[in-house]
């Protein structure tokens, strides 16, 4: 078999053993790998229960990589994480960079499933088709800069390391997992699955050989995309790819102020005042005192992962969602050091930034709104206030005090312990932290932020703005244009298509900054590669096709447990008030008619259930 090694890993923490499952090429041609893959190992996992705990022992936890993973292709080294989301309502997918998931390939797998619970702290130690379970006592309660040092220590420097923070230890609702060297999958909570599973870590390393069907193509079309960017930016520096090579995603923040999409002050605003000092978001100034060198994962060209300046002992820059919702959303656009701060934190102690952020946001809104005051709570915090941040972020990983305990449960509990009245302030869609966009200038984004595979995932399709670009649409068959702020049936119809595209490529584990529409390669190109790779002879529509089975698998599991599509987003009818996005706003009847049309195009009942002839058509 090419590009796949047709075994899976399923660990065992109760009985501390381990089996291998063989799977064929028939499977791996319907099922792929990465998102749709670690769905099919959920779904066939959980077979038989009538319910699933998020942190429950019968929860399983999915590591699934992609036929490139391992094989020096550019954006080939994604990991996608898939369990019952301690966040959510339902299942989520979460992803990170690094070389976790070509390490699981390298071992003679395509997959890690992790099932049950320890009796006691462990590192799940991966090497090769041999598993051992190390007892990791010692390491409980450590961050995650010191757990790794201390693993690499006694284990070896060839490792990699998945890990989680005292966050995760602590069952936080939205603790991160953190791939080294700082990668960190933080939607869903996915590290409190494995908190409650008592896994510390999961280390991982092998020598097995990956092996594709036709190399020679791999490689000429990998290095013929290397070259195309290269010139590309050369002509256009300023382009989203030229300013994610020559400044990552930091270089972001100037471009979403620049177009009121910047978050300020919990989403109330588009961007910060024009008083505010942000002299340090601009590119030039970026360049010359933020932005350090390059960090990038293995073997990519577009590097987008930078170390920072500000701070050369942490080796990479916060990204451009983490800076933002922990900057200006919290009121510290103006004070870079401390916002750098925070997201270093959260990173070592576990905690998933965007969340976070959000929570923070939500605090500090309510008092700031009166909607809390601090004769009833005996506790403040305002828009800007550092040192409480700082302070807050530890409260909630280590759950100390009242607030940092009730807070760690999540937003939920949080309004229902603190009253009613907090709910409006809430920019959270089912439990999870709303990203760094805003809905009212993105209102596809915003659409898919209730009804994507993930409530809250700004990584499951294209932004609004491709639906004003029509030759970036051809390859779907699209003819109808939108414009960016408009919510309408052709806008859903870039959301569908986009969305297809996107869980396909997550099917494949690639990255979206290398593999997304008209970025560095064309559909042909893409094609071509995953023909070499794989020996399979896919076109463009059987590409879509194992995206639509990704999203609708998705779609399937999400509701078995309970999930269900929020009724509303905020702001909803409300308009920017101000700054560059000012007047922008979503329209109730305009949502209500895009959720009916979303609904019928994607095959679902007027409920939101995929019809029984849908998933027949997709054997699911």
């Amino acid at each position: 078999m090419y590009g796949f090694k047709g075994k899976i890993l399923v660990v065992d923490l109760h009985r501390k053993n381990f089996k291998i499952l063989e799977k064929d090429a028939q499977f791996y041609r319907k099922y792929m790998g990465g998102a749709l893959l670690g769905a099919a190992l959920y779904e066939e996992m959980i077979d038989g229960l009538e319910t699933v705990d998020s942190l429950g022992s019968e929860n399983p936890i999915i590591f699934a990589t992609g036929p490139m993973a391992g094989g020096h292709v550019c954006g080939a080294t994604r990991v996608n994480i898939l369990s019952m989301a301690p966040e959510s309502t339902g299942i989520y997918l979460s992803q990170a960079g690094g070389e976790f998931g070509p390490a699981i390939k390298r071992a003679g797998f395509d997959a890690l499933v992790i099932t049950g619970k320890s009796d006691i702290p462990v590192v799940v130690d991966i090497k090769n088709d041999r598993v051992g379970f190390v007892e990791a006592g010692d390491l409980w309660g450590m961050d995650r800069v010191d757990a790794r040092n201390q693993m690499l220590a006694d284990m070896g420097d060839d490792y990699c390391i998945a890990s989680i923070g005292p966050a995760g230890e602590n069952c936080v609702r939205y603790a991160n997992i953190m791939f080294e060297p700082e990668h960190y999958a933080g939607r869903g909570g996915l590290g409190a699955v494995l908190g409650a599973k008592l896994v510390k870590a999961v280390v991982v390393r092998g020598d097995q050989e990956i092996m594709f069907k036709d190399s020679g193509t791999v490689k000429f079309v990998n290095r013929k995309g290397g070259i195309g960017f290269s010139e590309s930016i050369k002509k256009n520096p300023r382009s989203f790819l030229g300013v994610l090579r020559h400044l990552g995603t930091y270089g972001l923040l100037d471009m979403n102020r620049k177009t009121g999409n910047l978050p300020t002050r919990n989403f109330n605003f588009g961007c910060p005042e024009d008083t505010v000092d942000l002299k340090h978001y601009h590119h030039e100034t970026a360049k010359a005192e933020i932005v350090g060198r390059i960090t990038p994962c293995k073997n990519c060209f577009v590097a987008c992962k930078k170390s920072s300046k500000i701070n050369p002992g942490h080796s990479s820059l916060a990204e451009y969602e983490s800076i933002a919702i922990l900057g200006a959303n919290i009121g510290l656009e103006g004070d870079l050091e401390t916002c750098l701060e925070a997201c270093e934190l959260c990173n070592r102690l576990g905690l998933d930034t965007i969340s976070t952020g959000n929570m923070i946001a939500w605090l500090m809104n309510c008092f700031e709104s009166g909607a809390l005051d601090k004769e009833k709570t005996g506790y403040s915090i305002s828009f800007g206030d550092g040192q409480k941040v700082i302070e807050l972020i530890e409260n909630i990983a280590f759950r100390k005090n009242d607030l940092g305990n009730l807070l760690a449960d999540g937003i939920a509990k949080a309004v229902k312990k603190l009253g009613p009245q907090t709910a409006s302030y809430s920019r959270f869609v089912n439990g999870v932290g709303m990203p760094a966009h805003m809905p009212r200038k993105k209102p596809g984004i915003g659409f898919a932020y209730l009804h994507g595979p993930n409530p809250n995932d700004h990584m499951k399709q294209e932004h609004d703005w491709i639906a004003s670009h029509p030759g970036s649409l051809k390859a779907f068959n699209l003819e109808v244009t939108s414009a960016p702020d408009a919510l309408d049936e052709a806008k859903i119809d870039v959301v569908k298509a986009t969305q297809t595209y996107y869980a396909a490529i997550d099917s494949l584990s690639l990255c979206m900054f290398i593999f997304g529409p008209g970025n560095i390669y064309s559909f042909d190109e893409i094609i071509d590669m995953i023909n070499a790779a794989t020996g399979f002879q896919l076109s463009f529509e059987d590409l879509m096709g194992i995206g639509e089975r990704a999203i609708q698998l998705q779609r399937k599991l999400y509701l078995r447990f309970g999930g269900k599509d929020a009724e509303f987003l905020p702001f909803m009818g409300e308009a920017i008030s101000e700054g560059p996005s000012k007047g922008a706003k979503i329209s109730k009847a305009d949502f209500d008619h895009a959720r009916v049309y979303y609904y019928k195009v994607m095959g679902w009942d007027e409920k939101g259930c995929p019809r029984e002839e849908t998933l027949e058509r997709l054997g699911i």
